[in-house]
């Protein structure tokens, strides 16, 4: 039986990336319909011809046979939803069913536990750089500086000393030492706890040496090269 015809509406500079470098470590065909930011760094409008909260990334799942459409939203579903469809070896999820419910854990924990302060963490940031004339712009960082220490720092610190043992645990990995959809999910945000300056490499060994190894992949590469062929940037 054939596979269905699947488009990703990918966004640049965003975290649709993991969705392509999923597809490409299944090895599974894909088209790429890119999307660029506007100038206030939000996603496109069109995109909201494609589902109604107009956010990537989204996935269309095309039947070959008879047409019929499916419209994918959300990371960790659309990762979910890939495995259970076209993962039939169990490359990135587990044949053993106790792994394989770990790994559905982290599909979730991902954008529900790891994200939010990562996320606020970023509008701090925006906050403390924008054109605020003072002394609004002295105000202003003195509230975000509360704020971040108050919550998202510290959660953050929480989240990722979580993940540190977790890979010290499963040998490099986050579940039964090999790698699994989970680790692919995970990348992107650890990586960009480093890259923003919210978290410090030499504080989380483990994390560091991770997110090493998953950009050495070879899907990796393969992924990123077609995201800067339509325009991204990395």
């Amino acid at each position: 039986m054939s596979l269905p015809i699947i488009k990703v509406h990918w966004l640049n500079e965003s975290r649709a990336f993991r969705v392509l470098w999923l597809l490409d470590e299944l090895n599974i065909d894909y088209e790429i319909i890119p999307y660029k930011r506007d100038k206030g760094f939000r996603a496109p409008d069109e995109l909201k011809n494609i589902h109604p909260l107009g956010r990537s990334p989204l996935i269309e799942i095309v039947d070959r046979e008879s047409g019929k459409q499916k419209i994918l939203a959300e990371s960790g579903y659309i990762f979910q939803y890939i495995l259970q469809h076209f993962d039939k070896d169990h490359k990135l999820n587990n044949a053993d069913p106790d792994k394989a419910e770990e790994i559905q854990y982290y599909l979730h924990y991902v954008e529900g536990s790891l994200q939010p302060p990562l996320m606020i963490e970023f509008i701090l940031s925006k906050v403390e750089q924008a054109p605020i004339p003072f002394p609004l712009s002295y105000l202003a960082r003195k509230i975000t500086a509360k704020i971040s220490e108050g919550y998202s720092r510290g959660e953050l610190a929480n989240q990722l000393n979580f993940i540190e043992q977790e890979l010290l645990k499963n040998d490099g990995y986050l579940v039964g030492g090999q790698l699994s959809a989970a680790d692919i999910l995970i990348s992107f945000p650890l990586e960009m706890a480093f890259i923003r300056n919210f978290a410090k490499e030499e504080d989380y060994p483990n994390i560091r040496k991770f997110t090493k190894n998953m950009k050495s992949l070879e899907s990796h590469k393969t992924a990123k090269g077609k995201a800067s062929a339509v325009g991204g940037k990395f």
